[in-house]
């Protein structure tokens, strides 16, 4: 008698601490559609460092600047604007570079290099409020054995989901180029903003060829983290258990 009412003391406090399934689907909801936010805007962190960079121009494919740059000095001068970028430095690091007596922007350039710091923050800011919502609903899930099989599948369905898009977009990115870089930059700048002459330094450092190979290698390494992560989840989601056939003619036996 005692150890029955110890038994449905602790199935009613387990029941009482259980995580309402509501809250489960909800959590599982926002983990899968943030995830692959945060599976491509990352590596986008690794195409603005001077590895990268230097990976790029060496190609042997990479146009080099038909107006004077030698490898060093493009490097150099990439690798500031990168810095301004990322660390969201003043504008005036960039405005008081000078190639002799010139400066080495022009004001359209600078209001430019200006609006790609403000969208390159914006977006690093929507990645950091997302991945920590990522790890705080799977931490959540994680917390209590029943809901780990939870957690599981969204881990898969979200690395799926962004492999899909992914996948979606990096096709269509090598089918038709011109329109997906021209709408990438309707979406980010306001019309006209974003367009150079071929002499100008921000196109002599970023020829559209640049461009090219850095929206393959985000597709990528997105499409590998997404596929990654599915296995992951694949892996760690519980499998149905099946009865080996000699089990079954055992059983089936009079």
């Amino acid at each position: 008698m005692l150890e029955d009412s110890t038994s449905r003391a602790d199935s009613k406090r387990m029941h009482l601490i259980s995580m309402p399934t509501p809250f489960v689907r909800w959590l599982k909801t926002l983990m899968a559609v943030l995830l692959p936010l945060v599976l491509i805007i990352g590596p986008v962190r690794l195409l603005v460092t001077n590895e990268y960079l230097a990976f790029e121009y060496g190609k042997a494919d990479f146009p080099r600047d038909p107006f004077g740059f030698d490898q060093a000095q493009r490097l150099a001068v990439a690798s500031a604007n990168f810095r301004y970028v990322r660390d969201a430095q003043p504008l005036d690091a960039l405005a008081g570079q000078r190639l002799g007596d010139a400066p080495l922007y022009n004001d359209r350039e600078l209001k430019h290099m200006q609006d790609v710091q403000n969208v390159y923050q914006a977006v690093w800011l929507v990645w950091r409020i997302a991945a920590g919502i990522v790890l705080l609903a799977a931490l959540a899930l994680a917390w209590r054995a029943e809901t780990r099989p939870a957690l599981a599948a969204t881990i898969k369905w979200g690395g799926l989901l962004t492999a899909s898009l992914v996948a979606v977009v990096g096709l269509l990115a090598v089918i038709a180029w011109r329109f997906w870089f021209v709408a990438f930059h309707q979406i980010f700048f306001a019309p006209g903003t974003w367009m150079f002459d071929y002499s100008d330094t921000l196109i002599r450092l970023f020829p559209e060829k640049f461009w090219f190979d850095a929206a393959l290698t985000l597709s990528g390494l997105s499409l590998f983290g997404g596929l990654l992560l599915a296995l992951v989840g694949w892996r760690w989601q519980p499998q149905p258990y099946v009865t080996p056939v000699s089990d079954r003619s055992i059983i089936s036996q009079p």
